[in-house]
Formats: structure tokens, sequence, C-alpha cells
């Protein structure tokens, strides 16, 4: 009987002992966003949660420079800053959509006066690093965001990056990320996300956020806002969503990568599917024997 209440008391450790992500439940509910809610601070307490060993994401689709000298992410936030560098041929919002992620393919970005040294107002991808404490182009923790553009003296500006999320059915999925200074998050064209306060750490966790994920291909759009200092943009999903969902980029290096990726679940114009074909070629054999 001791040798069994021994090996209970051990389990009951154990199981108190796993990582918080395993155990993580959803401390923000009730999205998306509407109304005066969509610029507003998350009301549940912060769980300031470090999690150095979470799934991060590190592939990400984006802009190749970001909107510099913002005048801080209180005055660039409201603006729709994708909206402002397409002249209006493409929103935010709408990036955070299949037909506003294939938009991408043509439109650009200029930002004019704002727009970052040595940028072409393209698209590509980019990689947060090895860890999201230690960026592979910087020997600085906590710096992916200016890292991913070699820049040095970063000041305040604005970064964008996009995931696209394979789901294998409607799925709730809880969302978990980590910034500095301040997060807007879309998905399929609805806001679920505005954080105004920095998490304090490249791994720290303040909001784990339930979103609803469509069967197929869904869109997430990343705004960060940089005040100065360090500056990171880091998410990842719980455990479930990460083994269930298929998460691009994930080989690509660069734009077209990223569609070859993508386009079969965006239904882009390079996806080729047997049932679109099926048709076509049953009418043209029947023409023949006809």
């Amino acid at each position: 009987m001791r040798t069994f209440k021994f090996l209970t008391l051990i389990a009951i450790a154990s199981i108190l002992a796993l990582p918080q992500l395993v155990l993580a439940k959803a401390n923000v509910t009730g999205g998306p966003l509407k109304g005066d809610a969509l610029m507003a601070q998350p009301t549940a307490a912060p769980l300031e949660q470090k999690r150095p060993d979470a799934p991060w994401i590190y592939l990400w689709y984006a802009p190749d420079g970001g909107y510099m000298d913002s005048g801080g992410f209180n005055t660039s936030g409201p603006k729709d800053l994708i909206k402002e560098g397409t002249g209006g041929k493409l929103t935010q919002v709408e990036l955070s959509t299949k037909a506003g992620l294939l938009k991408t393919k043509t439109v650009k970005i200029d930002w004019g006066k704002n727009q970052m040294k040595g940028a072409k107002g393209d698209w590509t991808v980019i990689s947060l690093g090895s860890k999201p404490e230690e960026p592979s182009k910087d020997d600085k923790p906590g710096r992916n965001m200016s890292s991913r553009y070699g820049l040095n003296d970063t000041g305040n500006f604005d970064t964008y990056q996009i995931l696209v999320l394979d789901a294998p059915d409607d799925m709730k999925s809880i969302m978990s990320p980590a910034q500095d200074d301040y997060a807007q998050i879309w998905i399929n064209g609805e806001k679920w996300h505005n954080d105004t306060k920095w998490t304090g750490h490249p791994t720290q966790v303040n909001f784990d956020i339930e979103v609803s994920l469509k069967k197929g291909a869904n869109v997430l759009v990343y705004r960060c806002g940089e005040g100065g200092g360090h500056d990171y943009a880091n998410l990842h999903f719980d455990d479930t969503t990460m083994k269930a969902v298929k998460i691009f980029p994930k080989a690509a290096k660069d734009k077209a990568g990223f569609f070859a990726e993508v386009d079969p679940i965006l239904g882009g114009a390079t996806a080729v599917k047997l049932q679109d074909k099926l048709p076509t070629t049953w009418a043209g054999i029947k023409a023949k024997k006809l």
C-alpha cells in the first residue's frame, strides 16, 4: 500500500511538473474583436509565463522592409499602413484573407519617406532566428525584428509578418504571442488580438488567446510596433494545433518559393487540382468519341 501511495504521489508530482504549454488554457476568449474592443487592451490578467521550449514559429512571409520613423506605435497603431503603402489596393485586414494574400504576388508597398532604406517594397520570406532570444543575424538577444533587416539603431518602426495555417478541419486553437512592443493579429479577415504592452521577454507569453481556424487555409497577419530598445515578434500555438496543422512558409526562402508551397491550398494561379481537371479531361474524351 505504501508503495502504491508513493507511486501515486510521484505520478501527481510529474503531472504538476509538466511544462505550462501542455496545461495552458486560454485566458482570452470571446473573439474575434469587435467595435471599441478593436484597439483596446485585453481585460484578462497577464500570465507572465516564460516558455523557452515552446514550439515558436521562425519562418514568416513578410514585406522586405519595415515602416520606419513611425512616431511610436501609439501614433502609427490606428493607421492601416498596408493601405497607405499600396495606395488602397490592399488593406491590413484584407491581407489576412486568401484573396488579399494572393494580391501580394503583384501588389508592392511604397511607404515613401518611411520606407526602410534598401527595401524594394516587395514581399519575401524572413527568419526570426533559431531561437526567439537568439536571432540568427544578430548577437543581441531579443532583436529578431531589426535583425531580419540588418538594422542597428532601430528607433520607432512597424513590421508585418504572415503565416498560412492549413487545418484538417474547423477547430478551436490557442494562440500565444510574445512581442516588443505592441501587437495586432488578424486571422481570416478578423482581428483576434490587440496588446498595447510589451511582454517583457522574447519567450514570455502574457495572453493565450482562443481563436477559430477553418478547414483548409487560414491566413494570419501579425503586426508589431517597436518603440526603441529590444524588438521581437514571436508566436506559437498549443501542442494540439502545432501537431494538427501545416504551417507555411515551411522551407521556402523567397516569395516564389512561398507561393509554390501555398498556392495549392489558397487556390492560386499555379494550383492544379485533379478535380478541376477531370471534367475537362472527360469532356475532351467524350468529344473525341462523338
